[in-house]
């Protein structure tokens, strides 16, 4: 399993080398001077960066993965320093998913790695709402939140590890407790290219601000439905009997809120649903009932 967000590689690159071009010259006799040799081709340094996708010790190379799927093999020096979290060790100790970075040179087009230092281990975080749980198979289902947007857009299956440390609004619980929709937050270790949960921090309960225009009320049921968002999306929340309802700073209740008002709603959500305790709606004048 790979997550998108957790372990960010660079593609390799590997540049060309300018390399000598030989000029022959027409047909000269025995006594011509001789032919001037082509210069040696300029060498440069290289560095690439990824994930170890497979290594081939007869032929002394090292294929890197990079961010967008795209690979590069990349040749190693017979007397090149190869270390492991590290340590000194032989390329074929070198682990296929280890983040690796490859230094050397180009010279005619071919890059010589002379140094690849690779790291077996490193730590990861995901934050996002709780979609599945697989207690038997120790497994999370995450909806991921993007870093721009409040909305869930991927889903990772992700280990988790047998002593992972496992709460519940601050109680210890045992995976099976976690309840969809939670909002967590989980951080572990990825070795290898494989994830291992260490700590899930879930809460099941959190405030609630949304903006929008009142589309429906249903004062018998005691409920509101809100359009907001882009694109704009209907909401139906349900209403604290206790709410504070205003109209333009005058309170009113449930059943006087305008539809087409624009409404402030505070509150609060849980893996069942919501609760709003304030609702502030704005209109003209002449609409306020």
């Amino acid at each position: 399993m790979r997550l998108r967000h957790r372990a960010a590689v660079i593609t390799a690159v590997a540049g060309i080398a300018l390399t000598g071009v030989a000029v022959a010259g027409p047909a000269m006799a025995a006594t011509s001077a001789p032919v001037k040799a082509a210069a040696s081709a300029p060498t440069r340094a290289f560095s690439a960066e990824g994930t170890v996708s497979g290594v081939s010790v007869p032929k002394g190379t090292v294929t890197v993965a990079g961010a967008s799927g795209s690979s590069t093999t990349v040749a190693v020096a017979p007397n090149a320093v190869v270390s492991v979290d590290g340590d000194t060790a032989k390329l074929a100790k070198l682990p296929v998913g280890a983040r690796v970075k490859l230094s050397g040179n180009v010279t005619d087009g071919v890059s010589v790695a002379s140094r690849v230092d690779a790291t077996s281990t490193w730590p990861f975080a995901t934050i996002g709402s709780v979609a599945a749980v697989n207690a038997s198979a120790s497994t999370v289902t995450v909806k991921r939140i993007s870093l721009s947007s409040s909305t869930a857009t991927t889903t990772d299956v992700i280990p988790v590890a047998a002593k992972a440390a496992i709460s519940l609004d601050g109680r210890t619980v045992a995976l099976s407790a976690l309840p969809t929709r939670a909002h967590l937050l989980v951080t572990g270790t990825v070795t290898n290219g494989t994830y291992a949960a260490r700590s899930l921090t879930a809460v099941s309960r959190w405030d609630l601000s949304l903006s929008g225009t009142v589309s429906a009320v249903d004062a018998a049921a005691g409920t509101v439905t809100v359009t907001t968002g882009s694109p704009a999306t209907a909401v139906k929340l349900n209403v604290d009997p206790k709410a504070t309802i205003k109209v333009n700073g005058a309170k009113v209740s449930l059943s006087n809120l305008p539809i087409g008002a624009t409404v402030g709603l505070t509150g609060t959500e849980t893996t069942v649903g919501t609760s709003i305790s304030g609702i502030d709606a704005k209109v003209a004048s002449s609409k306020t009932k």
